[in-house]
């Protein structure tokens, strides 16, 4: 037990305090401690406990916090972590080379998977020991340990229309990589907005699954050691998690054999739940605060949130500022963006998803040459971005991989610039036309609304905001439009800053003329329930721009 108060202290110390509530049911069971513990998918200090990883959403980088000891410190994944990526997914994955030393995989917004592993048990820098392409067809990949019962750490894979592939693992990286063929293991799993990969939950040495209803139902998957057949059919164990924005497998906390579950509140609260056996958690305890700082935990449920994590903003002087996101619905304090007036002249300038892999929104600005970054990089020759009436990114449209710029002309006409693979900053093909006659007085680039993995789109009319559901074809990107409400004609600046809650879902920000700012949260849901009601955050922009 002394493992787990150094962790739970090191946790509180790294993320802050807050206070114990009631939480959401989760039916008890009493169990034994389990005979045969399964191992812990991430081991740095290789005391036996898996220890914990996150990253800030404030600066991009990573800590590793260690069970031996109680203390955390940076922690870096070799080349794959440049630029402080917050859309980087790290999955905990040990045991897949065949070797004792600590190993991990990253999961980019361009489809590409890299098993790091470390030279030492002791390393501080894993290094790429293989690296695998097209994973982008999928809007969820996670690690939930060793699923077939033969000692190597497993793969499931979701695509956004919900079926389900387990890549079982290998145990090697030689003669074909590090899994096995894909297998596919069940249909429906678009139904949950969060799987979490719990390890063993049971105690039976096999690894086991959480799944979350977007109502926030909470279901429990029983892992039964076969490739084909990896789950009994799922068992109800408890209501209420949708107050969560984060689910976290987190391993054994309390040193019983069986993994257990932390969970993330909006306001940043962390919450432990021990399982109790039979797939059941005891009631959650408080396990510390200052969640809503992170934009990563090490074993989170929910879809990766790739995309813009900020908005800019111009005074009426020319001065450009930038807002980043927090986990809690709020902005970080702004900083200046250039010079003192440097913008004095903004027309033709957009703020879009990130161009560079590195998921800060990127500025881009149009003239007669094309379209540039706020890097220097022109990413278009096209003289067309000049003279459209808007410029959006909401990420990857066509399924691909690469960011896509959209275009909207003054008559309606909307034309989709593919990003082009393997260009690092992305740049943009040939526009091709995808829509015509579209009624629209404004365009925003939101990416992931609906939360099944695919970016969406965002559009207003005559006082009305629709959805446009992405499909990630590239000659149709976008599902006929579905109406959202009306009375939102009401704003100075409708605009996307991406994921503001912390549960991989975009958020739309609206600014009245008087320069209240207020928070739409993207629920799950559809239609009039696409977004929560509104939630004002801040007052005093009186800005120009803001995009």
């Amino acid at each position: 037990m002394l493992h787990t108060r150094r962790l739970a202290a090191c946790v509180a110390l790294a993320l802050g305090v807050g206070l114990l509530s009631v939480g959401p049911t989760s039916t008890p069971a009493d169990a034994a401690p389990a005979a045969t513990p399964a191992k812990p998918r991430f081991d740095r200090d290789g005391d036996g406990r898996s220890d914990r990883v996150y990253r800030s959403a404030t600066t991009g980088k990573l800590t590793v916090s260690l069970s031996k000891t109680g203390t955390s410190a940076p922690f870096t994944i070799g080349n794959d972590d440049l630029d402080g990526s917050v859309g980087t997914e790290i999955l905990a994955a040990d045991n897949l080379w065949g070797t004792e030393a600590t190993e991990l995989l990253t999961l980019r917004s361009d489809g590409t998977l890299v098993l790091h592993a470390a030279k030492s048990p002791t390393a501080t820098e894993p290094g790429a020991v293989w690296q695998g392409y097209g994973w982008h067809i999928y809007n969820k990949v996670l690690a939930p340990g060793d699923l077939t019962k033969d000692g190597f750490q497993d793969l499931l894979a979701r695509t956004p229309s919900g079926t389900l592939y387990l890549y079982a693992g290998r145990g090697t990286v030689y003669n074909g990589g590090p899994f096995k063929t894909r297998v596919k293991v069940g249909e429906g799993w678009q139904a949950y907005d969060q799987l979490v990969g719990t390890n063993d939950v049971d105690g039976d040495a096999i690894a086991d699954l959480v799944a979350r209803t977007p109502v926030g139902d909470l279901y429990f998957y029983k892992g039964t050691g076969s490739a084909t057949v990896p789950f009994k059919p799922r068992v109800r164990i408890g209501g209420g998690w949708q107050v969560y924005n984060q689910i976290i497998g987190a391993d054994d906390l309390d040193s019983d054999g069986r993994a257990d579950l932390l969970a993330r509140t909006p306001s940043g609260s962390f919450y432990r739940y021990l399982s109790s056996g039979g797939g059941r958690f005891a009631t959650r305890t408080y396990y510390g605060g200052g969640g809503q700082n992170l934009s990563y935990y090490l074993g989170q449920g929910g879809v990766p949130a790739y995309g813009k994590h900020g908005l800019f903003a111009v005074d009426p002087a020319g001065t450009a500022y930038t807002y980043g996101t927090l986990s809690n619905g709020t902005f970080t304090a702004r900083k200046q963006f250039g010079a003192i007036g440097e913008y004095a002249y903004h027309w033709g300038m957009s703020s879009v998803h990130a161009m560079n892999r590195n998921d800060r929104a990127t500025l881009l600005t149009a003239n007669n040459a094309g379209l540039w970054g706020d890097d220097g990089y022109m990413i278009s020759s096209s003289p067309a971005f000049r003279d459209y009436a808007a410029r959006i990114s909401i990420g990857d449209v066509t399924g691909d991989g690469p960011t896509d710029v959209i275009g909207l002309d003054m008559w309606g006409g909307v034309f989709l610039y593919p990003g082009l693979k393997n260009e690092t900053p992305t740049r943009l093909g040939a526009g091709v036309r995808i829509g015509t006659g579209w009624k629209v007085d404004r365009m925003v680039g939101a990416g992931d609304v609906t939360g099944d993995g695919r970016a969406d789109l965002i559009s207003r009319y005559d006082n009305r905001l629709y959805v446009h559901p992405g499909t990630d074809s590239p000659t149709a990107p976008f599902a006929p439009r579905v109406l959202i409400g009306s009375g939102w004609d009401g704003y100075a600046h409708l605009v996307a800053p991406g994921d503001m809650t912390g549960d991989g879902r975009a958020d739309l920000v609206a600014v009245t003329t008087s320069g209240d700012v207020y928070r739409y949260t993207a629920t799950g849901l559809g239609g009039a329930s696409t977004f929560a009601p509104r939630v004002k955050i801040a007052s005093g922009w009186k800005y120009d721009h803001v995009s």
